[in-house]
């Protein structure tokens, strides 16, 4: 039995099997990236007279290496053609995959029916058939609401009760973010409630498409309350005073392709009531931001988190001020401008987050990774910024400083076997896409994001294991060289040795 698999999903799932990327493909098959990334996204699909699918096939075919490609090709393959063809070999199995899915995307294009709305007529209602012209007709009214400012505070509201169907992160909708993050700059608040599933890789695409969103402090995440929640089978995009659109499906188990559009006032306000009365209510919110100007609370929850057991992880754009022993901090702080009162308070802070790390990282695995050019600014530039009480404050050191602080991670590093630390070339943590600063992740109980104008708090266990399996991700690229003990503390020394001799040239 053929199942319902489309050209792009099909093609997909081959070469997931065998990792193999778009642009290995089409330097293979001699076409233009682009190409294959329309066929990815169903923009394109070969034609019938043409000869791309054996191109594919052949490719592909001479690109199997192992026998674990060859199971992971036959799990896909049994989804695309079930055990109609498990006797033929894996060759003409590919090509009979393509082919079908081939026809099933040619096929469908022929009898779908796209039908372009304007979202400027009044009183216009419209039903939307198929699910890129759903999320095409949704995009347009973002785009032109977020060209203006906002004049009364109003609210977008989005859900998404299909595994986060409504903004896959693909290339398709990068168009998203960017008119999401004009509509947020010009004064729209922005609610998204979506259905917290357990894939952990679709938990880390979401957060990290919303990292530029959540920086604004104005993009506001739920979550449904149980896991388990049934699907309802319908989603919403409600702009008041602008349209809104009830999205829903026309199969069972299957992803968004219809949706009910109206720009009439009490339809959107119909909307707007269930949305803020029976769907707010089912959910939490994901995320409790900080501004910059409550830097004492946040630190006051990182402090909880400290006193947490478990295992920490922690990515942070300069050095942490735990680094710095209490002593040597206090006589950094008596140069800068803070009150006395001001100046206790940091340092009964930093005092009891230095405690609770150096008691847990007895009992429990503490991984720290680094920018290089973090500890680079320090011995060259002989200063450290760090944001307290609404402003951001520059220590300046001597070169002795630096070596009482380079010497403190060293005696770390040698007394406790359970702390392990990196650093790392930038450009590892930028391939990646990431926009996030620095982020503290405590097994289990929270992660902490910093960015450039806000702090946010996730305690959903989800997304913290999620952030848990990104960071090992992270660590696991990270050169053998850069994180072996022996090798960062052999590092450490000669930037010791080296300073020192600074001291005796002077």
């Amino acid at each position: 039995m053929i199942t319902k698999i489309k050209f792009g999903e099909c093609l997909q799932l081959l070469l997931s099997s065998l990792d193999m990327s778009n642009n290995r493909l089409a330097k293979g098959i001699n076409v233009d990236s682009s190409l294959i990334s329309r066929w990815l996204h169903e923009q394109r699909i070969p034609s019938y007279n043409g000869n791309y699918i054996e191109s594919i096939t052949n490719f592909l075919y001479k690109n199997i290496l192992n026998s674990i490609q060859v199971q992971r090709l036959n799990d896909a393959l049994n989804i695309v053609c079930g055990n109609d063809y498990i006797r033929i070999s894996m060759k003409n199995k590919i090509m009979k995959a393509l082919l079908e899915a081939q026809g099933r995307s040619l096929e469908g294009k022929k009898i779908r029916t796209i039908k372009k709305i304007d979202v400027s007529d009044k009183d216009n209602n419209n039903i939307i058939i198929g699910r890129k012209n759903v999320l095409a007709a949704i995009l347009a009214l973002i785009e032109t609401v977020g060209k203006e400012k906002c004049k009364d505070n109003n609210v977008i509201y989005l859900s998404s009760d299909n595994n986060l169907d409504l903004i896959k992160i693909q290339e398709d909708f990068i168009g998203w973010k960017e008119a999401i993050l004009k509509a947020l700059i010009n004064g729209w608040t922005v609610k998204f409630l979506f259905k917290l599933n357990q894939n952990i890789k679709e938990i880390m695409n979401l957060i990290l498409f919303t990292i530029p969103l959540l920086e604004t402090g104005r993009f506001l995440l739920y979550y449904y309350k149980t896991y388990d929640v049934a699907s309802q089978g319908r989603e919403v995009a409600i702009i008041p005073g602008e349209g809104a659109f009830s999205c829903f499906s026309t199969g069972l188990n299957s992803e968004i392709d219809c949706a009910f559009y109206t720009n009439n006032q009490v339809g959107i306000d119909i909307l707007c009531k269930n949305f803020n009365i029976i769907l707010l209510p089912l959910s939490k919110s994901l995320i409790k931001y900080y501004d910059l100007d409550e830097s004492v609370s946040y630190n006051n929850s990182l402090d909880e988190s400290d006193n947490t057991a478990g295992n920490r992880f922690l990515f942070k754009n300069n050095l942490s001020l735990l680094l710095i022993p209490n002593i040597l901090l206090k006589k950094l702080l008596d140069k800068l401008s803070f009150t006395n009162y001001q100046l206790i308070k940091i340092l009964e802070l930093h005092q009891r987050r230095v405690n609770s790390f150096l008691l847990n990282i007895k009992q429990y695995e503490y991984f720290d990774i680094y920018p290089l050019i973090s500890i680079q600014n320090i011995i060259k530039n002989k200063e450290f910024s760090f944001y307290c009480f609404n402003v951001v404050n520059t220590i300046n050191f001597d070169i002795e400083d630096i070596i009482i602080i380079i010497q403190n991670i060293l005696n770390l590093l040698k007394t406790y076997d359970n702390y392990k630390f990196s650093f790392v070339n930038e450009t590892l943590y930028k391939n990646k896409g990431n926009s996030v600063s620095s982020f503290i992740i405590k097994e289990r109980y929270s992660v902490h994001i910093e960015s450039s104008k806000h702090a946010i708090i996730i305690q959903e266990p989800m997304v913290v294991n999620a952030f848990e399996g990104y960071f090992k991700d992270i660590w696991e690229q990270i050169s053998p060289i850069d994180k072996d003990k022996e090798e960062v503390i052999k590092w450490l020394a000669h930037q010791v040795d080296t300073l020192k001799a600074q001291l005796i040239k002077k």
